[in-house]
């Protein structure tokens, strides 16, 4: 089947347009998006944190706040914990708008730990003059009062219960500092 002569005609009519509107949108997104990423200034509550003691097999969640006071977007791009028992929780990566409060929010789980543990929570981003900021906490594993549970007790009970222990309210936060 041939195309008709107007129909050549059209078609020519719409690349000849259609190809440098292309090009021109091409152009202005490559000059107008900026591929450097600026440093963000932050701050972070409450950095260093002493938890009180808590029973083995809880879960426990952890949510340090950030506050973005630069003008550029801060960005997370990667969470490293010093204990495969710290699972940090949502998407990757962490977005802090301009002027805005963020939060790193991790789950610990206290069921392979006994005693007195100390953790550090690397996080990468574009910081100011870092590219990587430290959140520390400690706590007291404690175990249960009766006896003293083997791993797999343990894993069953967490498992049936799922208690999660929290920071609590804005004036009990459930940890003091240094």
């Amino acid at each position: 089947m041939r195309l008709k002569d107007s129909d050549n005609d059209i078609n020519m009519k719409i690349k000849t347009v259609f190809k440098p509107l292309m090009l021109l949108a091409v152009l202005v997104v490559a000059v107008s998006c900026s591929k450097k990423l600026k440093p963000a200034t932050v701050i972070i509550v409450d950095p260093v944190r002493h938890y009180y003691p808590v029973i083995q097999g809880d879960m426990m969640d952890i949510r340090y706040e950030i506050e973005n006071t630069s003008r550029n977007p801060l960005f997370i791009q990667e969470i490293q914990t010093t204990c495969g028992c710290i699972i940090p929780q949502g998407e990757l990566p962490i977005v802090v708008l301009p002027e805005k409060v963020g939060y790193v929010n991790l789950k610990f789980n206290t069921i392979k730990n006994t005693g007195y543990v100390y953790h550090v929570v690397y996080c990468y981003g574009n910081f100011q003059d870092t590219t990587c900021v430290e959140l520390q906490f400690d706590t007291n594993v404690v175990p249960r009062a009766d006896y003293v549970r083997d791993y797999e007790q343990l894993w069953h009970e967490q498992n049936a219960n799922q208690k999660t222990v929290t920071d609590g309210m804005e004036s009990q936060k459930g940890y003091y500092t240094d």
